[in-house]
């Protein structure tokens, strides 16, 4: 049948970028005889090429893969995947010796990987302009739906593991990740492990995870220090196979339950954590010079590694770049290029390839990079489309093969295929499977080739996950055997997801119930730090919610995110607070200066990708439903700097914050002919309302009952009386009229009151003055004294071409090709006469560059109603107002355009008045 050559063909693909000499024939003859055992396979070395980390496997098997496939009823019968003991091995690369003939071969692959996903992103994007392939895509779903109702997997006894002793030789690191068992079983309705039953409209699927954990050892060979403790899990999966015709469950209906995560970390793993990442930075860089490394160590062999640095730097930087700019070379990569281009054509228009050709193009894609390549490859297939050829492609159907029916896509996946499987297909559908035949496939997975699919209901959720964790806690410590320094406990967190295909929406919603986190304990109990029980307003309400949902079935908005919390405590503890911070400062010979920059381009390059996402969703957005409610927390701070409710607190109460959009559905509509275009202007823009009421601060003695001077407008505890601030935000729909700015923010603070004596002015100050803080370090010594320090402790990292400064990649050197490829000169300095030796790149932009408008980015209005000052003296119990400054109408007006900026401050009114003198 079809589904055996299938089977070997995609076990075939897969196994072998991963597996050492895959036995294609005994796997074949297992599969067809519906029983494949494969025990102690080997993992190739490049096994983790596709992550493009400089890390390989030094060693790795898999215990045993068996596959149980009963062809003779396998539309009833249950499909067996078991994978028993895999266990890897990951080394850094440089530990491994190099080996040019096995570099190369692997270079080769990585780069045929790459070039195979290129080709299969090209014929995903031309399928999704064919029509006819829907009807495929449906067929495809309800096999996939099939094997998923009959298959029971296994998976045990997994553990992978990384050793490292050339980050710090001082001080090597392990840590791995180990999975005890994960299994995927047929249950009943009742969620308990059955048969499968056929009469049932549901099909039910139970999946148990068991002793998942991972851990990261310093200077240790056991596992016993854990970065999280060994966590159990289970889920319930229930699908419904007609969800076409059947709305009344969602097609695949997701349960995940984990009981308990708890997370730990201490100072040595975070020590070693920063140090691999730094490590993996430069042993990245040191890649290009491995085949030129010497084999001995720095000391007594200084000859040899200047030898090294200056081999590395010349054979990798410097002649590569000015070989690249030769003319010969230009010429020899052109014709290069022009070969490919030509064998590639023949190739694509071939049905069948000669061998001979095949070698050709192989041995001269070896010179050329992957975007030539593809490059080539392109031009190719325009060449061959314009001139009228026809194109043969690995897994795009021809015309005459469409007839083939919905199994045609399955022949091509593998490419070639063997001659033994082409004798077999016939070219027809029918040749393929008998009319009996097909006719049970079709009934057996529900398909029909002359049904249509509906447009599903709009209320109709085709997927829904539910997620919900009991408890999350994280530890940071000082070493693993101490107190911990803080603790964050997360309980009963729940997220679900639902999708309605109908209406093309998507909805996320998620809460918890319980966040708190504690500090550290000496000969003391643990003081808590952020709780949410002490402020909780009533009992069963979440503490955080959230809803992001698009295309609500309402129609009230295209988009609607809703995210409330509750009132937190946070007490400030500053042992606590001192400890982390010592917990979190480097070691002084660990030089974050590289990690820092890595990690800053990686966060460049994710901030450019959401700005990119941020701006599709500002552009394609019609309504926004938005609403934000933050309850008010506050913040007490005790004087020295530990709180047991007998000491004088100052209390920040952050009140209640509140964000929501505006609604326009109440405006009346618009027109062009007789609506002004001020009105049409001022529709343009989506405006939201921010307002902050109860913004508070107290200064308490311990008898001082600050939970009641809380809800009061004034008492003698406040220092600043609450304060409400209201806000209107508005962005611009167009961006590109003058007239219109992009932003526009308009406030109101009606009330500024602030009074304080002398008294507590004195107090506050030496509250402050009492929290001790963190240590801070000495000043750091020369960058030079750092470099060449961190240099002679990691002389197996030290950067070969650290004395030339290079910067760019060949790409850059390309495109800029006046400029001297090694550094900023010229390529000519002493001749500055002839412009073509110019930077054209700074002609080229001048001539480029349209004349910018001066539009306006910023218009911002804030105003104060009334601001009042009160210092007062204390006269017994009674505070007496000395001094009060009172101002009426101050205000602020800001305008920020492309080229200027204007700013406008008023003041209405302003008075000094001493109250205590003035009845005399």
């Amino acid at each position: 049948m079809v589904f055996e050559s299938v089977v070997v063909d995609v076990l075939n693909r897969f196994l072998g970028d991963y597996v050492v000499n895959l036995d294609s024939s005994q796997l074949k003859l297992g599969i067809w005889g519906g029983d494949a055992v494969l025990k102690n396979l080997e993992i190739k070395e490049n096994a983790l090429s596709q992550l493009d980390l400089p890390f390989k496997v030094r060693a790795g098997h898999i215990g045993r893969l068996e596959l149980k496939i009963p062809w003779t009823d396998i539309y009833n019968q249950s499909v067996e995947a078991t994978l028993d003991g895999v266990y890897l091995l990951i080394v850094p690369t440089a530990s491994i010796k190099y080996d040019a003939e096995k570099e190369e071969k692997q270079l080769q692959e990585a780069r045929q990987r790459d070039l195979d996903r290129i080709e299969e992103t090209k014929l995903k994007a031309a399928e999704q302009e064919n029509t006819k392939l829907e009807k495929q895509d449906t067929f495809v779903e309800k096999l996939v739906t099939q094997v998923i109702k009959n298959l029971q997997v296994k998976i045990s006894n997994i553990h992978v593991r990384y050793e490292d002793d050339i980050t710090n030789p001082n001080c090597p690191l392990s840590f791995g990740v180990s999975l005890k068992n994960l299994s995927l079983q047929t249950a009943d309705n009742y969620w308990k492990p059955s048969l499968l039953d056929e009469h049932s409209k549901l099909f039910f699927k139970l999946v148990q995870l068991n002793n998942l954990f991972a851990y990261w050892n310093v200077n240790s060979v056991l596992f016993s220090n854990h970065i999280f403790r060994p966590i159990s899990a289970n889920a319930k999966l229930r699908m419904n196979p007609r969800s076409d015709v059947d709305f009344s469950s969602p097609k695949v209906d997701l349960m995940v339950n984990l009981s308990e995560v708890a997370i730990e970390l201490n100072k040595p793993q975070y020590i070693s954590i920063l140090e691999l990442l730094g490590s993996v930075d430069m042993m990245s860089r040191n890649l290009p010079y491995r085949k030129y490394r010497p084999q001995v160590h720095v000391h007594r062999n200084a000859r040899i590694w200047w030898k090294y640095v200056i081999t590395g730097i010349l054979e990798v930087d410097v002649k590569p770049h000015l070989h690249m700019w030769s003319w010969q070379h230009i010429r020899c990569h052109r014709e290069t290029v022009k070969c490919y281009r030509g064998l590639y054509k023949k190739k694509i228009t071939s049905k069948k390839p000669s061998v001979e050709l095949l070698e050709k193009l192989e041995a001269t894609q070896k010179s050329l990079d992957i975007f030539n390549i593809t490059l080539a490859r392109q031009q190719a297939e325009v060449e061959a489309s314009k001139a009228g050829l026809r194109i043969y492609r690995p897994g795009k159907q021809m015309e005459e093969e469409e007839s083939q029916g919905w199994f045609g896509w399955m022949w091509n996946w593998g490419g070639e295929a063997e001659a033994q499987t082409k004798e077999v297909k016939t070219g027809t559908f029918d040749g393929l499977f008998t009319v009996d035949e097909k006719a049970k496939l079709y009934t057996a997975i529900g398909y029909s080739e002359t049904a249509a699919n509906p447009n599903l209901p709009k209320n109709f959720e085709a997927m829904k996950v539910n997620f919900h964790m009991e408890k999350l806690s994280v530890s940071i410590k000082d070493q693993k055997d101490k107190n911990e320094i803080i603790k964050l406990t997360v309980e009963e967190l729940k997220s679900t997801l639902t999708q309605r295909p109908g209406a093309q929406a998507i909805k996320v919603t998620a809460q918890l119930s319980l966040f708190e986190v504690t500090g550290l304990a000496t000969k003391r109990p643990a003081p808590t730090l952020l709780s949410s029980r002490k402020a909780a307003t009533g009992a069963g309400t979440p503490l955080f919610c959230i809803l992001f949902e698009t295309n609500p079935l309402d129609d009230s908005a295209n988009q609607r995110l809703h995210v409330e919390s509750q009132p937190l405590e946070i007490i400030y503890d500053a042992i606590t607070v001192n400890n982390m911070s010592e917990f979190f400062r480097p070691p002084d010979d660990l030089q974050l200066d590289e990690l820092t920059n890595a990690t800053l381009m990686k966060l460049e390059q994710f901030r450019d990708r959401t700005s990119t996402g941020l701006l599709y969703v500002i552009e394609t957005q019609k309504v926004l439903d938005l609403k934000v409610n933050l309850m008010a927390s506050y913040v007490i701070i005790p004087q020295t700097g530990f709180y047991d409710g007998t000491q004088n607190i100052v209390l920040l109460d952050l009140g209640h914050f509140k964000m929501s959009s505006s609604s326009k559905k109440d405006l009346p509509q618009l027109s062009v002919g007789s609506s002004k275009i001020e009105d049409i202007m001022s529709r343009a823009y989506d405006n939201f309302d921010v307002q902050l009421s109860s913004l508070q601060l107290l200064y308490s003695k311990p008898d001082g009952d600050w939970k009641r001077a809380r809800k009061q407008k004034r008492s003698p505890l406040h220092i600043l009386e609450p304060v409400d601030m209201k806000v209107v935000v508005s962005r611009a729909m167009v961006v590109s009229d003058t007239r219109m700015a992009k932003y526009k923010m308009f406030g109101e603070l009606p009330l500024l009151s602030l009074r304080i004596s002398d008294n507590k002015l004195r107090n506050v100050l030496e509250l402050v003055d009492s929290i001790p803080l963190p240590e801070s370090r000495p000043a750091a010594p020369e960058a030079v004294i750092h470099s060449s320090a961190h240099c002679e402790k990691t002389p197996e990292f030290s950067r070969p071409f650290c004395f030339v400064n290079l910067t760019g990649s060949q790409e850059d050197l390309f495109y800029d090709a006046p400029s001297s490829p090694i550094g900023e000169k010229a390529f000519f300095p002493d001749n500055p006469m002839p412009l073509r030796y110019a930077d054209l790149s700074k002609r080229t932009n001048l001539i480029k560059e349209d004349p910018q408008k001066n539009m306006t980015d910023f218009i911002m209005r804030f105003e104060i109603n009334e601001l009042s000052v009160q210092l007062c003296r204390l006269s017994g119990a009674q505070e007496i107002v000395v001094l009060q400054l009172d101002i009426e109408g101050l205000g602020t007006e800001l305008k920020l355009r492309t080229f200027d900026m204007t700013s406008n401050t008023f003041l209405r009114e302003i008075c000094l008045k001493c109250p205590e003198y003035m009845g005399q």
